[in-house]
């Protein structure tokens, strides 16, 4: 939802609760409500169809899947908010994967030598892409989609006559295989319980005291306390099992510093900005060439990390790791979880919980039986009801001026 909770609606003592919420469908104010909603929704059907999916074994390997989903995710994230799209990230995580297969099964280059360097490659390719989207003008859809073909083909060049790769007995498995001991699980989780509590304190207070309107102390402590049950929750169950992964640990992390970005810093507000209304944002004197071009880079290099954790999760670096189903996830994923595919809308959290979503869905159905097909078509139908709310949701903002 907005920032002040529907309970702390100023008009709700007028409207009524069934009102005010109706209003706030209206004008497109439910922010990430209806996805929070789609997983409450997920986790009761899936637990009463097999008591095993909120199983700690199971939500452990949820966890590792739902990683570099989001991760991948928060890339395709970022490039929607320009209102954009690249076709290409997936694959260019898989031909980071197999030039890391290759570096470090057949090569044995060190560890920290063949991270950079495929760091470096998606840092390097985004920038190409970006430079011939934003500098020479040919469509981003155009421009990612040779994109995509080429790093197929690249792939395989690269992987020579071998076409499947092990990652099994490398650093790269160790990293994805690796879990945190419980006490440091839960130092991890109260460390960002009270980021947050502090962060919405400090929102709350400023507001305050520039006179404009906030939430309420109720809601701020319901927000606090649904956090410290969902974060704890998670780490009790998980923690029963092997415990917290380290790609799951690495994704959160990223996800923080992007969702600070976006929120605390000029060059976040530009993003937004530039997404809403480039010649708006030119005119404001933001570069708007550059921030494309550095929107294009970060997505690259969170590629190549997409690639890395999950040739570790599943000890393949080959031909294989990747497919169309992978950037068909992640787009859902940022879609799903509220960004706009207008621009100019979306947060860091839009990813994260999208791919939750995507995660939960296919892994719960999988639990109770159901096929890949099946998967995919119901990913889809949530796929399009995202999409009906997000277009509702631009309706109503124009409606109230917002849009």
């Amino acid at each position: 939802m907005t920032r002040n909770s529907l309970i702390t609606d100023e008009r709700i003592s007028d409207e009524g609760l069934v009102r005010t919420f109706v209003r706030r469908i209206r004008e497109g104010q439910l922010g990430s409500f209806p996805v929070i909603l789609a997983l409450v929704v997920i986790v009761i059907v899936f637990q009463s169809a097999n008591s095993n999916f909120l199983s700690p074994a199971n939500l452990v390997n949820l966890s590792t899947q739902v990683a570099y989903l989001a991760i991948l995710a928060l890339g395709i994230n970022l490039i929607l908010l320009l209102g954009e799209i690249d076709l290409s990230l997936a694959q260019l995580g898989g031909l980071a994967a197999s030039v890391l297969g290759v570096l470090v099964v057949r090569q044995g280059v060190p560890p920290v030598v063949a991270v950079t360097i495929i760091l470096l490659l998606g840092l390097v390719i985004g920038a190409i892409q970006g430079w011939f989207f934003a500098v020479v003008g040919i469509p981003a859809f155009v421009v990612t989609l040779a994109g995509l073909l080429a790093f197929t083909g690249l792939t395989l060049t690269v992987l020579g006559t071998q076409k499947n790769l092990s990652m099994a007995d490398t650093f790269v498995f160790d990293f994805a295989s690796y879990y945190f001991p419980a006490f440091w699980a839960y130092v991890f989780g109260a460390i960002a319980v009270i980021g947050f509590a502090g962060g919405i304190i400090h929102a709350k207070l400023r507001r305050h005291s520039a006179g404009l309107d906030s939430p309420s102390w109720t809601a701020v402590s319901v927000r606090i306390v649904l956090l410290v049950a969902i974060v704890f929750g998670f780490l009790i169950l998980v923690n029963q099992d092997f415990g917290l992964a380290l790609p799951f640990f690495l994704m959160m992390v990223i996800a923080i510093i992007i969702d600070l970005v976006l929120r605390k810093t000029r060059y976040g507000r530009s993003i937004y900005a530039v997404g809403g209304k480039v010649e708006a944002a030119r005119r404001a004197g933001i570069r708007v060439t550059w921030v494309r071009i550095s929107v294009f880079m970060t997505a690259g290099v969170l590629a190549a990390l997409f690639g890395f954790v999950k040739a570790g999760v599943t000890t393949n670096a080959g031909s294989t790791l990747v497919g169309t189903q992978d950037l068909l996830n992640a787009i859902a994923a940022a879609v799903i979880g509220g960004t706009s595919l207008f621009g100019g809308r979306g947060s860091a959290w839009a990813a994260v919980l999208g791919a939750f979503v995507v995660g939960a869905i296919n892994n719960g159905l999988y639990l109770i039986g159901f096929n890949s097909d099946m998967q995919q078509i119901i990913t889809a139908l949530v796929l399009l009801t995202a999409v009906v709310i997000d277009a509702v949701s631009r309706r109503g903002q124009r409606y109230v001026g917002r849009g």
